[in-house]
């Protein structure tokens, strides 16, 4: 499975980045990854090269990840919530596109760049919810708790491990007055990542206790109908010789 990852970005570190791209200093810590084909793949993603656009938008989220906390799973990610979770989150992401023209890049190179993470063309970047956004997409989570922990169930995924580390990264760019970005195999599949990473995985223990303790509620199956409710039906209301209370028969 790859891995997917969600980055907090802010403008300045992507203008650090694009600005890198164009020619400027590179921060010394991204001398592991970052080199001159990334500054040639500018060119290449302005003639329509879609590998060299998904490794600019990976850049971005190596460049963020030697910053600030990593968060890092499988069933994880904007894409992936957006497709398979909530669609309504997909009303809060934006295009990298936007992001990197935004930082200065050439936005004949910017719009090459992948709307959305996918996941057969292997690393890459993809979608970002704007810092603006982010007390909404926390809103989201709130609201629609109970019927994402159950599509979680529902296509066998663990609604404690992908749920809680959306609501924690989130929490953490709202608190930090940052946006989100995603990416995918910024980290390895045994969470290795790159020298100054701080990886962050699922993990019970940093979760809020009344939260991890209302996902595993969520997550339970309904309780099967006792007796009387078998043998009477499911409405309350109803009586044994089949009187409906309240004035209503």
């Amino acid at each position: 499975m790859d891995i997917v990852s969600l980055h907090p970005v802010d403008l300045e570190s992507v203008r650090q980045y694009v600005a890198a791209l164009n020619g400027e200093p590179s921060d010394p810590n991204w001398s592991t990854w970052f080199n001159d084909r990334l500054r040639d793949d500018v060119s290449r993603s302005r003639g329509g090269d879609e590998r060299a656009a998904n490794r600019l938008t990976h850049g971005l989220a190596c460049a963020l990840g030697q910053r600030r906390p990593v968060f890092t799973y499988g069933a994880f990610g904007l894409s992936f919530w957006e497709a398979q979770v909530d669609r309504s989150l997909g009303m809060l992401m934006r295009p990298p596109s936007r992001l990197f023209a935004d930082a200065g890049l050439d936005m004949s190179s910017a719009r090459t760049m992948p709307i959305r993470l996918d996941r057969q063309q292997g690393m890459m970047g993809g979608a970002f919810i704007p810092a603006r956004l982010i007390d909404q997409a926390r809103q989201l989570l709130e609201d629609h708790m109970e019927r994402s922990v159950k599509r979680l169930v529902a296509a066998e995924y663990d609604p404690l491990a992908s749920f809680g580390l959306m609501y924690e990264a989130v929490t953490f760019a709202r608190d930090s007055g940052v946006g989100l970005y995603e990416a995918m195999d910024v980290v390895g599949p045994d969470g290795q990542g790159l020298p100054g990473m701080s990886i962050l995985t699922p993990d019970r223990s940093r979760l809020d206790r009344s939260l991890a303790d209302r996902i595993l509620e969520l997550q339970q199956p309904p309780k099967k109908p006792g007796l009387m409710q078998r043998m009477f039906g499911r409405n309350p209301g109803v009586s044994a010789n089949g009187h409906i209370p309240n004035g209503n028969d």
